[in-house]
């Protein structure tokens, strides 16, 4: 299941810069992961942020560990971040390996300031894209597909 927010406009700002392009910033996932992995924890109230290595969130009650990660015009990568950037690699193996022991946060923010989440098994994951990556034109399937993965 995917949820949508809707982040209030009047709400997102920075001194004189435009609305426009504070909200273009917030369609970047470096800029925007350190914002949401903090208002997860008011939407979830569940989860608590620890920026573990690997992993951002906790579930207080149970300990398990979930990765955030934002959708972007290029698209939702889920390899752990040692394995993402110029001249990095991903091992599968490892990638699999990983993945099998966490659920991910996957945020949609191409339309800030309306942001949809969609909380998924690494093991669903891992199923239908392999190599750790999903691309922009599979976005809509991935989040308005009922039957795609497991809700957390």
């Amino acid at each position: 299941m995917t949820e949508t927010f809707y982040i209030p406009e009047e709400s997102v700002s920075f001194g004189d810069l435009p609305r426009e392009t504070v909200f273009s910033l917030f369609r970047d996932g470096r800029v925007a992961s350190p914002f949401l992995e903090r208002a997860v924890e008011l939407w979830y109230p569940h989860l608590e942020f620890v920026d573990g290595k690997g992993y951002d969130h906790i579930d207080k009650e149970t300990q398990h560990k979930y990765d955030l990660k934002c959708f972007t015009k290029g698209g939702l990568r889920f390899a752990p971040s040692v394995m993402i950037g110029a001249g990095r690699k991903i091992d599968e193996e490892k990638l699999h390996e990983h993945a099998s022991t966490i659920s991910y946060i996957c945020c949609d923010i191409v339309d800030f300031p309306k942001v949809r989440i969609k909380f998924i098994s690494g093991k669903d994951l891992i199923k239908d894209y392999p190599k750790g990556s999903i691309r922009f034109s599979h976005r809509e399937r991935f989040f308005t597909c009922m039957d795609f993965g497991t809700t957390n």
